[in-house]
Parts: C-alpha cells; structure tokens; sequence
C-alpha cells in the first residue's frame, strides 16, 4: 500500500479559522469533507488517515502554529518514513491573486515562514499547492493581512476555492504532478 502525506499550514484555534494564513487548513478540511474522516488531536499535530484502493492518504495539521510548522511535520516523519515525492504541502501564498492556486514540484519558501519552517526540517524538494490570497495594499501591514479573516466577498467564493485546490490534490495523487499543474494552475473552477 502506497502512503501519502497531505500537509496543511495554518494556525490552530478559532480565532484564527478563516484567516487567510489558514488556507491550508481550509483546503484539508474540504479534502476531509469529500472523504468523510475527522482530524483527531494528537498533541502538536491533528491528522486523520483515509485508505483509498492501495493507497493510504495521512492529513495532518500541524498544531505549533505557522512559524514552527516544521516542528509538528518532523515529528510525524519520524513515525512514518514518507518518500518526498508522496509529500504535499498546502499553504497560502500572498503572490497569488485571490482565487488562483499554483501546483509547484520544488522550490523556495518565498517568504513564507510556515513553509520555510517546513523547509529546514524536509528539504525542499517535496510538491506544494499554494493558495493564492492576495497582497495586501500596504506591505507593511503583511503580518495584520494574513492574520486577518477573508472578507464578506472572498468568504462567497472561499468554497468553491478549497473545492478547486481539494480536487487538484486528488488529480496529484491520481494523475502525478505535470498533467495536475497544466489543468489546476490559475483561478479556481478553469481549465489551463
């Protein structure tokens, strides 16, 4: 049986469920939602298992907050030994509009502290789904921004959102990473 790693960044407690920095969160709820299953606290993570045919799906949250992400996901890839190839990792990204997610094989934190934190303990050489929420209008305010809760209007169109994203991590996992970019890239609910 195969086994995969569904990763999503975010911040645990409710004050801060739809934030923007959640969208990882967000994103693995939905993906919880379609299967059915419920996250179990365990400490610094909560996670969830879904077997699907031969294959083994672990959604894990990590619970350290955004900037010591790492902490909780190297603990967890301690008890179970995952192939970076069948890792992702979901997390919001303030590069992309509102509404655009972006399928990446490899690459940077770009900024982001979750990610990196991630990235010192993985490497970076594992996928990453990044969900775009936008900039905010003025840089020095990045830290309110992303802390800050969609607003009213991106609230409306959140769902169809995490559907996208939730459904481009199940075409990763049916179809590999090259066709799931070409198809999932760009705003939620278009072919590219």
């Amino acid at each position: 049986m195969k086994e995969y790693l569904i990763v999503g960044l975010g911040n645990p407690g409710p004050q801060y469920h739809l934030t923007r920095h959640n969208a990882g969160f967000l994103v693995l709820a939905r993906l919880a939602r379609i299967y059915q299953v419920r996250f179990r606290n365990r400490g610094v993570y909560a996670s969830t298992v879904v077997t699907e045919g031969e294959r083994r799906l672990h959604l894990l949250k990590p619970l350290t907050y955004m900037n010591r992400s790492g902490e909780a996901v190297r603990i967890f890839m301690e008890k179970y030994h995952f192939p970076l190839d069948r890792v992702i990792l979901i997390s919001d990204d303030v590069a992309l509009p509102f509404g655009r997610i972006r399928l990446k094989p490899r690459g940077s934190s770009g900024g982001h502290n979750g990610l990196a934190s991630v990235i010192a303990v993985l490497g970076s050489d594992f996928p990453r789904l990044r969900v775009g929420i936008g900039a905010p209008p003025d840089k020095d305010g990045m830290a309110d921004y992303v802390l800050d809760r969609f607003t009213p209007e991106e609230q409306k169109i959140l769902p169809a959102i995490t559907f996208w994203a939730a459904q481009a991590v199940q075409a990763w996992l049916d179809q590999g990473i090259e066709k799931t970019m070409s198809r999932y890239n760009g705003p939620a609910g278009t072919t590219t």
